[in-house]
């Protein structure tokens, strides 16, 4: 079957040659990119919507935008599939957007470009069937399979609660880290060396993904103020003793 992914950043880029050896793979972007995989060949975005299958990995905050653009152009079975790192927010601009006769997957891979060259083990990849009558879902979760993933199936809902507590804290830890300006030591502890990790790993990702990750999951704000209140427990604990000054 012929995919189309709609948005070639980085992400989208390296998704588009990981889907490419399952499916013949088309891709869309509103700039010219040099350097796609071998197998991915880039075209305009009405023939990529031609696509039975149609995965989106555009910004959170632009899902709006890209949908009202592409609902129209859009042909009776058609399964759209998003990729975005929150759920509730763009499960529900694909409801409001796109027509009755398009399905809508939920999928979002717990991996990117960086992440997925240091594991050995299958890559999870979150999946729900928000709108499923062309019967496509159980067959994208035997192709994600072949490809070396681990299916995990979630509700956007708890997707959400368990990612802000997940995915959410690890670009906070790692964005205040970069905010350190911390640099390699050469006494760096094993710790040390993994906090690095952590920071450049979240900071290879655009800020942008940063901030849609904060503002567009509605359990991210529970969790900066548990992470504020437990650096608090831990500055008072610094304060009790015999009182001696340092």
């Amino acid at each position: 079957m012929r995919a189309a992914v709609i948005g070639l950043g980085r992400f989208g880029t390296f998704w588009a040659g990981m889907l490419s050896r399952e499916f013949s793979v088309v891709g869309t972007s509103r700039r010219r990119i040099p350097d796609l995989p071998r197998e991915v060949r880039q075209v305009p975005l009405d023939e990529a919507l031609t696509s039975p299958l149609v995965f989106l990995t555009v910004a959170i905050s632009a899902m709006p935008e890209v949908l009202r653009e592409i609902a129209p152009r859009l042909g009776p079975g058609t399964t759209v599939v998003d990729t975005c790192s929150v759920k509730v927010f763009p499960v529900r601009q694909m409801q409001t957007f796109l027509p009755e006769t398009t399905d809508i997957i939920a999928c979002h891979p717990m991996f990117g470009p960086d992440s997925a060259r240091e594991r050995t083990d299958p890559l999870p990849v979150i999946l729900w069937p928000v709108r499923d009558n062309l019967g496509r879902y159980e067959w994208l979760k035997d192709s994600f399979q072949r490809l070396n993933m681990r299916t995990v199936e979630m509700t956007p809902e708890e997707h959400d609660r368990e990612a802000a507590f997940t995915q959410g804290v690890t670009h906070l830890v790692g964005r205040l880290l970069r905010e350190m300006d911390l640099e390699p030591s050469d006494i760096g502890t094993l710790g040390y060396t993994r906090l690095l990790q952590v920071m450049d790993q979240t900071c290879n990702d655009p800020v942008e993904l940063f901030r849609d990750l904060q503002r567009f999951n509605p359990s991210t704000r529970e969790m900066r103020q548990r992470f504020s209140a437990a650096l608090a427990r831990v500055e008072a604990l610094l304060e009790e003793g015999d009182g001696t000054d340092v």
